[in-house]
């Protein structure tokens, strides 16, 4: 099965037409996150982008905060999906979850590996449409780590929704993880990127070379 591939940190529409022109799946906007980062963008900046966006993939807002302004930002910001980066608890990504399904959006919730894997499969329970592994924590959003495939391992056993795979994955290392874990699903920020927010053609078409999609070159 082909990979699907999530673009994060989207921060300019030209970035966003070249991402889902390489075939990116899901083309992700950090949105009023409240930790400073670099890929931050205000409500009406992400508006803007998202609805400019290529119908060919799906759209996504990566925040966190309370569910009622979780909620407002969702609807106004109207992407595809909303991606919980924080400490939500589960009886809150329920709410929200129940809520933004009547729009017509899903939810992705983050987990990290400083949690308890039962915990963190809880959320699966929660009407979330996947989970997202990443070693990028609320507290340590602007630096990518490494996978932790044991932890990895342990909620695909247990979750019965997909599972995306963050964390240090770029063109260099893409296929050797993506063949390690059988991932069906990645999500990748820093690793295409020539500076904060600013994605790199180059780095683009490597990793869907690697990959074998759409009309990535050898670089």
């Amino acid at each position: 099965m082909q990979v699907k591939i999530k673009i994060c940190g989207l921060m300019s529409s030209a970035d966003v037409q070249m991402c889902a022109s390489y075939g990116a799946d899901i083309l992700g906007f950090v949105v009023d996150y409240p930790h400073p980062v670099a890929w931050n963008l205000d409500a009406a900046s992400a508006k803007k982008l998202i609805s400019a966006a290529p119908k060919s993939a799906k759209t996504c807002i990566v925040t966190t905060g309370t569910p009622e302004n979780i909620l407002d930002l969702a609807l106004y910001t109207a992407p595809d999906y909303v991606q919980l980066h924080g400490r939500e608890t589960v009886e809150d990504t329920a709410l929200i979850a129940c809520k933004i399904r009547k729009h017509g959006i899903m939810v992705i919730k983050t987990v990290y590996p400083d949690m308890q894997a039962e915990h963190a499969v809880e959320f699966s329970a929660a009407g979330v449409h996947a989970l997202l592994l990443d070693s990028r924590t609320p507290g340590n959003a602007t630096t990518g780590g490494k996978i932790d495939f044991a932890f990895y391992n342990k909620l695909k056993s247990a979750a019965a929704i997909p599972i995306i795979l963050a964390g240090g994955i770029n063109p260099e290392n893409v296929r050797e993880i993506v063949e390690r874990t059988k991932t069906e699903h990645i999500d990748l920020m820093s690793g295409v990127e020539s500076t904060p927010g600013r994605k790199d053609e180059k780095k683009l078409s490597a990793l869907f070379h690697a990959l074998g999609i759409g009309k990535g070159l050898s670089v």
